[in-house]
């Protein structure tokens, strides 16, 4: 009776420690990549990879520019994209393009005095 006992409590145990250390899988902080998280703020060498927001420069984020043009809001700095053009995703005046709407990119590049020549880029 005793031995059934002990049993039974090893038994629900196991089961509770499983259950309570169990992930799904799909969570993202089960996954190992750190690079699929927004920027937060630009490291000493430049070198960035990861989300960012995407939008115009001149209309969304008040850079100062005097054109249209792609920029990271990275933290409290925007960064203009030098060697991505705003109208190659779609044309940036339509209704969701960068001069009307605010999006989620995911990016790798360098960045170099305020400007962010991307290796890759492309709209989530």
């Amino acid at each position: 009776m005793k031995t059934k006992f002990i049993f039974s409590i090893a038994l629900f145990s196991i089961f509770a420690f499983n259950q309570l250390s169990a992930g799904c899988g799909s969570c993202a902080a089960d996954k190992k990549k750190t690079s699929k998280a927004f920027i937060e703020m630009i490291p000493s060498n430049g070198k960035i990879n990861g989300k960012a927001f995407a939008s115009c420069g001149m209309c969304n984020f008040e850079s100062g520019d005097r054109s249209c043009g792609v920029s990271l809001k990275i933290g409290k700095d925007v960064v203009k994209v030098v060697n991505v053009d705003i109208d190659a995703q779609v044309d940036s005046h339509a209704k969701d393009g960068f001069c009307n709407v605010v999006r989620i990119v995911d990016v790798k590049g360098k960045v170099k005095n305020k400007k962010l020549y991307a290796d890759s880029f492309s709209v989530q």
